[in-house]
């Protein structure tokens, strides 16, 4: 499957979604076009839309998830006395690979169901829209039912921290402006997990517009 064309997607709609609030029209024609699995994860980008869907509309593509979390870094690394061991501009440009975008897609989903705001009802809702490709409805099942716990999250992205930063804005952007208590105790806990210093997160933050 490939992960980054579907995570590129999610944005794109999650980009449109906010337009079209705004001048009063429907996603629905949208995500019908894009079809199979790009048409499941649009109608999770529409969930999140409820509560993050306009945060999401500030990536708008994984080159621009990997600009603002670099932009974030370097002025992270700005206020730091020691500069070993810096991560390149090339490190967030090259961060989410297909495998890495699933694990974007991983985050984004436990993000959106760290405060229960995935019902049944949607999860039911999101599965008919996958279609025939039994791999992608096997997935999307597990991770929409099963959200990946923010360890089994850390672990997949290892010691990347261009990777890393990019797991943790893309989570909170989905979690939105407005946090719900669960939602900031996850968020706390994804950061920790993923060995993010309390100052990066903090800038990661700032640059994202929160």
């Amino acid at each position: 499957m490939d992960f980054s064309k579907i995570l590129n997607q999610v944005l794109d709609v999650a980009q449109t979604t906010a337009k079209n609030t705004m001048n009063g029209n429907s996603t629905t024609d949208k995500v019908a076009k894009i079809g199979g699995g790009a048409a499941v994860i649009g109608a999770l980008s529409m969930l999140f839309g409820r509560n993050g869907g306009s945060s999401l509309a500030k990536l708008g593509s994984l080159a621009a998830l990997g600009s603002i979390a670099y932009q974030a870094y370097q002025k992270y690394q700005q206020n730091q006395t020691q500069t070993a061991g810096a991560v390149s501009e090339a490190s967030f440009n090259e961060a989410v690979s297909p495998n890495a975008s699933q694990v974007v897609l991983m985050a984004m989903i436990a993000a959106a169901e760290a405060d229960g705001a995935i019902s049944e009802e949607e999860q039911r809702a999101i599965l008919a829209e996958v279609g025939d490709d039994v791999a992608l409805q096997q997935w999307v099942q597990q991770a929409v039912a099963n959200p990946a716990t923010v360890d089994q999250i850390a672990q997949l992205v290892g010691n990347n921290q261009a990777l890393a930063a990019q797991v943790y804005l893309a989570a909170r952007m989905v979690c939105g402006a407005e946090l719900a208590r669960k939602e900031v105790i996850f968020l706390a806990n994804l950061a920790e997990a993923l060995s993010l210093e309390e100052a990066f997160v903090e800038q990661l933050e700032k640059q994202a517009g929160f």
